[in-house]
């Protein structure tokens, strides 16, 4: 009889430490998930930092985008800023044939 209860000590433990293995395991698996799933960060354009307007439309890679105002308050809805100037692909002006 006590070579039974030895013999499911030592199941017992070999089961624990088994688990604790694969909880490691999928401890370490997760984070690489994680990390793999962050995307690298866009870096901002140098004309989100330009607050003037003179500034911003001297450079000719942004464009000033003017504040909104209510009409019935006369408060500000949006403030004024800079910003990328979009490339846009011109079209021909040829007809398609």
């Amino acid at each position: 009889m006590r070579n039974l209860g030895k013999a499911n000590v030592r199941a017992i433990a070999k089961l624990l430490g088994a688990s604790a293995a694969v909880a490691v395991l999928l401890v370490g698996a997760s984070a690489i998930a994680q990390e793999a799933a962050k995307k690298p960060g866009k870096t901002k354009s140098a004309c989100n930092a330009i607050t003037e307007e003179t500034a911003c439309k001297a450079n000719t890679s942004c464009r000033w985008i003017g504040a909104i105002m209510d009409e019935k308050t006369g408060k500000q809805k949006r403030k004024a800023y800079c910003r990328t100037q979009g490339t846009s692909a011109k079209k021909s002006t040829t007809p398609a044939k």
